[in-house]
């Protein structure tokens, strides 16, 4: 990897994403502009008549769908601009504008649900039966028969979709001091090389087997974020308070409960989950140990928790060597998976490499009519290898469920999102497990299942539970302050990692850092969907194509139905604790067999 981190412009462009296969060009996205703002105009004729009889209904719906898609196509446009390069103003202003745009188009679009809820009891199962291209909609109606008394009237739904704008702001800010004003300078390593640090390096700072680097790596990462605490603290108090206010204007008794029966969840599934993590915190902190013991330090620290324990020589691979492990690690799922996945590698669909001003971290955003894209920032780590076949496990969700659902069913949760990215993650790891055959690089690749595990069930509980007081102390009528935050986040830092980690202040402003906690009870899912993907992987390669059918129904099922009856069907029953139970004890074992090594 370069010392220099570039602009766009000098990367190579075959590893960048092909945004013209949304829009030739950046003239034709202001086109699509116009021509929302007419759709938006013109569904108003709709309202009044939408029980007028079926025909009118499911003509409605379809243009409600197709309004939604074309939505989509222009803000993931906008935002792809941006995220690109955060420095470009041009780019920023684009984001701005598909924020405005998607505001008139939700008050344009509100009072359908308003409208469908205050029908007589009885109407809509009429027009179904009198109609019946509407059954593709039998889940949309279920949902809203479960949403009636949270549906507010239709002028204050319109209202509410007006302001959505504004109520993003507290992100907005967050995600602009964070990408693009922070300057984060350079570490020093212990041969004296000055080493740029950025959010797309940090990652592979912190496991390095250079202590220093990861030391200062650390420290240079969260310094910052200290530094402007109050603004922060600001932004997340603006974010609980907008969360916390429209769940009761919606007639909730908490944030948590109207962002989980948005989705079709109990609160149980929140509960659980913590209450199983802390149960198995005793497992966390003996595997905290037994790290200290490996690396011979006096003191263990955060950025202890990443380097690996066996010595190896370092193996970068290249982005090619890196796709091509990733489709054999996913062999199991069959060709169908194979050659779509290989469409997702190969046409630039995946921007690769870091640039200035690029956005942190990883996602994918499916586009329903064209197909998905991957943002990351790939380094040629064994870390960075499982980002790609974690994103790509998002991306093919997404492929399987708009060939088989309509523009509204291909719409998975969130709930559901996490585990077709972290089943790839658990395939890909048991592959690199049956391939080795150095009892070191074995050591390692199970002390990387406990990593994933401390990362993705652990840390995002952590997370959960953080979130969970941030929006309770606002329910409560108080304010979040950065003292508050900063007190309560290294209380959980305490609490999970036990006596054997120094909490160095610094990092107890890590809660700043996190983006995730700008998008309402989203961290958990991690959590849940990480032991449900360990079952799934489980019995795919245990069972074979049975096992992998029923895997490629769950992709294909998309958001058809409510979250949980499509996990079951796949195999996975998590309302339930003995799902929950059993993957930690999956942690328990393997901490155990690293402690007798």
């Amino acid at each position: 990897m370069s010392d220099t981190i570039r602009s766009r412009s000098e990367q190579d462009a075959s590893l960048q994403w092909n945004l013209e296969d949304l829009y030739p060009a950046r003239a034709a996205w202001q086109e699509a502009l116009t021509e929302l703002v007419q759709a938006a105009q013109s569904f108003g004729r709709l309202r009044g008549h939408l029980g007028k009889d079926g025909r009118t209904l499911l003509d409605a719906l379809r243009e409600e769908d197709s309004i939604g898609s074309r939505l989509e196509r222009f803000y993931a446009y906008a935002m792809f601009c941006h995220d690109q390069d955060t420095q470009d103003p041009e780019g920023t202003e684009m984001v701005a504008k598909a924020q405005s745009i998607a505001a008139q188009l939700g008050e344009a679009t509100a009072f359908v649900v308003p409208e469908l809820v205050a029908l007589p009891e009885g109407r809509i199962a009429e027009l179904v039966a009198a109609e019946r291209g509407l059954e593709e909609y039998a889940h949309t109606f279920q949902r809203i028969e479960r949403m009636r008394q949270h549906v507010l009237e239709p002028a204050e739904e319109a209202l509410l979709a007006a302001f959505s704008p504004v109520l993003q702001g507290a992100d907005t800010v967050a995600g602009q001091l964070s990408n693009a004003d922070l300057d984060f300078g350079e570490i020093e390593d212990s041969k004296g090389n000055r080493l740029p640090l950025s959010h797309g390096r940090y990652g592979q700072y912190v496991m390095s087997t250079d202590r220093k680097v990861r030391q200062e790596a650390y420290l240079g990462i969260h310094a910052p974020y200290a530094a402007h605490r109050h603004t922060f603290a600001a932004t997340l108090d603006q974010q609980m308070r907008t969360a916390v206010t429209e769940a009761r204007v919606r007639r909730y008794p908490s944030a948590l409960e109207a962002e989980l029966d948005s989705r079709a969840l109990p609160t149980t599934v929140y509960d659980n989950l913590l209450e199983e993590v802390h149960a198995a915190l005793p497992d966390l902190q003996r595997y905290i140990a037994w790290r200290k013991q490996q690396l011979g330090l006096h003191e263990f620290h955060f950025y202890d928790i990443y380097p690996p324990i066996a010595a190896l020589a370092d193996e970068e691979r290249t982005w090619d060597e890196a796709s091509a492990e990733v489709t054999r690690a996913l062999g199991p799922l069959g060709e169908q998976y194979r050659e779509r996945l290989q469409r997702i590698l190969t046409q630039r669909y995946v921007d690769v490499l870091e640039n200035r001003g690029k956005r942190s971290g990883a996602y994918s955003m499916g586009i329903y009519d064209v197909h998905p894209y991957i943002l990351m920032t790939y380094t040629g780590t064994r870390d960075s290898m499982f980002t790609l076949a974690h994103e790509a496990g998002h991306a093919m969700h997404s492929i399987l469920a708009s060939e088989a659902q309509g523009y509204r069913g291909a719409q998975y949760p969130i709930f559901l999102a996490e585990i077709a990215s972290t089943c790839n993650e658990h395939l890909l790891l048991h592959h690199l497990i049956h391939q080795a055959q150095d009892p070191k690089l074995l050591l390692d690749l199970r002390d990387d299942l406990a990593q994933k595990f401390v990362s993705t069930v652990f840390r995002q509980t952590l997370f959960a539970e953080f979130e969970r007081a941030m929006h309770e102390r606002v329910e409560q009528g108080g304010a979040l302050t950065a003292e508050y935050l900063q007190e309560t986040y290294h209380g959980l830092l305490r609490r999970y990692y036990g006596p054997a980690l120094e909490i160095d202040e610094v990092g107890t402003y890590e809660w700043a850092r996190i983006p995730h906690f700008y998008m309402g009870y989203y961290v958990f899912q991690y959590a849940t969907g990480f032991i449900a993907a360990a079952a799934l992987s489980r019995e795919i390669l245990e069972k074979g194509e049975e096992a992998a059918s029923r895997y490629l129904a769950f992709l294909a099922a998309g958001g058809s139905d409510d979250p949980l009856p499509i996990l079951a069907r796949a195999g996975v029953d998590l309302s339930q604790r003995d799902a929950l139970h059993e993957g930690l004890q999956t942690f328990a074992r393997t901490v155990s067999e690293l402690e007798q090594r």
